[in-house]
């Protein structure tokens, strides 16, 4: 059974609509101009309701509270247009569910609507619950259910017994036959069903089941009757068993003493009702309009007669009550069918008023005999005219259709009613009361034909003012046509990608630039477009379009086709193109072919290589001519130890070991760095990568000091400030050599130009978590502020005799380590020469 939506509001627009609305998501409606009607005609055992609280006569808030006064739960959605905090919180605590503002978003209602129905899903399964238990529970004998409420009181069996009085055996038979009767297998569920049913601990005030069924119990002091006290069937059984209504008899009590077959058959179902209480037997129409009318019929002996929905059978009933002596007589048949009918048509006929309502849709009807056209109210005054301005011909209609278009609906109009078309449907232009045209689509059949002739009678329609989809269809075609000129004009493709199936549509543009010809088809497959990509572009491409489509982001991707033996280069932009829920369902976009930009980029790539590659050979030509005098120095150490040797040699002193063994050591070292110097300048000027590796810091400077030989210790030396925190560095040592060599040597030159007392200082210091700082400081002249950046530039020198390539030489060897190089002027008036490396 589909659950029910009560709709109550005097606006009938709004009725109207929200019917339509929820008509349309499969919710079944009933809708009501007055809380009054509601209140009287509502079956308010279904469903939830849609409440307006500003209404004239009796508002949401009063008919919440008669709904109370009824102990009516139905769940309630508050609606209004002029809401307000306090008015919410009083409808809150009235038990309205939700409170919603006018004008109401679709998604905020359903959401209500689906919680309130969940709502009353909960409670009627709580409602069968209880039933269940109920029954259970009135299968127990008077003992054994006090044993059930002394276990709901938590009691064990030996208290259960000393309250009862009885021995702790005795208790524990009757737990077991109660357990049996009620059908558990453990003692948990055994008292959820005593919870359920309403049951108080034991020695509590109330010992029985709670709710209606207690109150129709006799007294505790007063016999339980049983089914042998039953009043016997009246006489007239067989003028019951033989009725065509389902008949029942109540006794005062309201315990079934008779059913006749029928009633047997169509509530019954395989029980045995008689002797059993009809409020226990059919729980869920306590409160109901039939619970109400047997109790008025039983309290003022009087006739009765309604129609009302029975939720334990779901079905509806057609019932007459007659008082007789021995309680009610009940005679009811069953009406669901003859309902739903009248429910389905009453809702196709509102869902057809609606439906040309809200499509603006208008409504004709054509007595061919006599030519008078009947035109609906709407679609007159959709035009502009008044009620009766027009003439009710066909004429008159023929004088308002634009001459262009009445040779075309006049044709299909005669194709129609000549037999050789099922339905007539026609799209002309109408002229409105103002002058104006719109565009209108008719729809309509012949319903009344001649029986001895077959000649068209009577001819039923619809007419759609289609104005704003034909303006719009227009732009369209402007659109495209714009389209293809600027894609002629500019060699851009489109394709439009469906996102549920990866069928991809290319224009005759795109075709070609994937190597397909333009007039193929213009659908591909998933398959058939990764076929036209280059092998090594598929993954990329394929990725960046799943990511797109994922992040909801626009798509730039360049990549290459496979057209004969060479290659496109594409430029795919696109974007996506919502569906339904905000889901994506298409992307579209534009290709360009851009293969001559892509091959002049690479073109110019490859001459940028070509010339990095070049200024490296030339710089490091440019840094072995500087450095040439260098590899002097150790060749001079070599030549001066050999020639200590050959002396020692010569003048015949064997003895003095230790001063040769120096000697060649020295001259060894002095040829190992020679060596290293020029593989560093042959590395420089290949590709391969220099070779850094974590090394001393300190014992990379105090060997550059030591290769300036003496001029290094002149006057007063290099002082060295190495912090221990900054020794560890990963460093081409060579390199770091020379730079320090380059620095030490023109700070010896500065200082002995100047005449000054040497004072050179060469620190390291950590500089950041991951960089150390080496700074070569001198007190001799300083640098101007306007040379800083030029003396780095190859080049600038300021000697008579340099080349201006050792300081820009020295900066790039920095760099390359991933430092920086610059230049200070100290306190003394000398200068700070420094750079950073990185730490290990």
């Amino acid at each position: 059974m589909l659950p029910l939506v009560h709709i109550v509001d005097d606006d009938v627009h709004v009725r109207a609509a929200t019917s339509y609305l929820l008509a349309s998501h499969g919710f079944p409606t009933e809708v009501y101009a007055s809380a009054e009607e509601f209140l009287d005609q509502a079956n308010l055992e279904r469903g939830c309701v849609l409440l307006d609280l500003r209404m004239p006569g009796l508002d949401g808030l009063g008919t919440m509270v008669r709904l109370a006064a009824r102990r009516v739960t139905i769940p309630t959605i508050m609606m209004t247009g002029h809401g307000d905090l306090g008015t919410a919180v009083q409808a809150m605590k009235l038990g309205a569910i939700d409170f919603i503002e006018k004008p109401y978003q679709e998604e905020q209602l359903l959401a209500a609507i689906t919680r309130a129905l969940d709502l009353r899903a909960q409670e009627r399964r709580r409602t069968e619950g209880r039933s269940d238990a109920l029954a259970r529970t009135a299968k127990l004998s008077p003992r054994e259910l006090q044993v059930l409420q002394g276990l709901v009181g938590g009691l064990s069996n030996k208290g259960i017994a000393r309250r009862l009085e009885l021995s702790p055996r005795t208790v524990e038979m009757h737990r077991a036959r109660m357990m049996e009767d009620l059908g558990c297998g453990s003692l948990s569920e055994a008292v959820r069903i005593a919870i359920d049913a309403g049951l108080s601990p034991l020695g509590a005030k109330c010992s029985e089941p709670a709710g209606i069924r207690a109150a129709m119990l006799p007294p505790p002091g007063d016999p339980c009757p049983k089914l042998s006290t039953i009043e016997p069937v009246p006489p007239a059984e067989e003028l019951l068993e033989g009725a065509i209504d389902c008949i029942f008899l109540l006794d005062d009590a309201w315990r079934f003493t008779y059913l006749n077959r029928n009633a047997v058959e169509k509530i019954g179902r395989g029980r045995d009702l008689r002797g059993t209480i009809i409020w226990d037997s059919f729980p869920l129409a306590i409160d109901t309009l039939g619970w109400a009318e047997l109790h008025r019929s039983a309290a003022e002996r009087t006739l009765g007669r309604f129609e009302f929905f029975e939720p334990d059978v779901d079905c509806w009933f057609d019932v007459n009550v007659r008082p007789v002596a021995s309680g009610l007589q009940v005679a009811f048949r069953d009406i669901t069918a003859e309902r739903q009918t009248n429910v389905a048509l009453q809702m196709s006929e509102e869902t057809l008023r609606m439906a040309l309502e809200a499509t603006g849709d208008g409504a004709w009807d054509w007595n061919i005999e006599t030519g008078k056209i009947t035109m609906s109210g709407r679609f007159v005054q959709h035009l502009g005219y008044a009620p009766g301005e027009l003439r009710d011909d066909i004429d008159a209609v023929r004088e308002l259709v634009h001459a262009d278009d009445w040779r075309v609906l006049d044709e299909r109009l005669r194709d129609h009613l000549s037999g050789k078309s099922d339905t007539f449907a026609c799209e002309y232009r109408f002229r409105r009361r103002d002058g104006s045209w719109c565009w209108n689509f008719d729809r309509g059949r012949v319903v009344a034909r001649d029986a001895l002739s077959g000649a068209p009678l009577r001819m039923v329609g619809t007419a759609c003012d289609v104005s704003d989809r034909k303006a719009a269809e227009a732009r369209a075609r402007e659109a495209l046509e714009r389209l293809a000129l600027a894609q002629g004009n500019s060699g851009a493709g489109t394709w439009d990608l469906d996102l549920e199936t990866y069928r991809l549509q290319l224009c005759p543009r795109s075709l070609e630039m994937h190597g397909l010809s333009p007039d193929g088809p213009t659908e591909l497959s998933d398959e058939q477009w990764r076929a036209c990509l280059h092998p090594d572009d598929v993954a990329s491409t394929r990725e960046a379009l799943d990511t797109a489509v994922r992040t909801k982001t626009g798509l730039s991707i360049r990549y290459r086709t496979v057209v004969g033996q060479k290659c496109k280069w594409v430029h795919g932009l696109g974007s996506l193109v919502p569906g339904s829920r905000d889901q994506a369902a298409r992307f579209v976009g534009l290709n360009l072919d851009v293969t001559d930009s892509m091959e002049a980029e690479c073109a110019l790539q490859r001459m940028q290589s070509e010339i990095v590659h070049l200024s490296r050979v030339s710089a490091m030509g440019a840094l072995a001519t500087t450095l040439a005098h260098e590899l002097n120095q150790p060749l001079t150490a070599i030549t001066g130890f050999v020639g200590g040797v050959r002396r020692y040699v010569e003048a015949g002193e064997p003895n003095d070991r230790p001063s040769a063994l120096e000697a060649i050591e020295g001259a060894e070292r002095g040829v190992h760095y020679a060596a290293e110097i020029v593989r560093r300048l042959r590395e420089q000027t290949s590709d391969a990568v220099p070779e850094r590796k974590p090394d001393s810091l300190s014992a990379t400077i105090s060997e550059a000091v030591q290769l300036c030989g003496p001029r290094g210790k002149g006057r007063h030396g290099i002082d060295l400030e190495i912090d221990e925190a900054a020794d560890r560095v990963v460093i081409d040592r060579i390199q770091i050599e020379q730079v320090l060599l380059n620095l030490l040597r023109n700070a010896i030159d500065v200082c002995e130009t100047s005449g000054s007392t040497k004072q050179i200082v060469v620190s390291a210091v950590p500089f950041t978590e991951s960089m150390a700082l080496v700074r070569v400081s001198d007190n001799g002249g300083g640098v101007p502020d306007l040379l800083k950046d030029e003396i780095f530039k190859v080049s600038f020198t300021t000697k008579p005799q340099g080349m201006g390539l050792g300081l820009s030489i020295c900066r790039t060897i920095v760099e390359n380590h991933g430092g920086e190089m610059w230049v200070e002027n100290n306190q003394s008036g000398g200068a700070d020469f420094c750079f950073t490396v990185p730490c290990q």
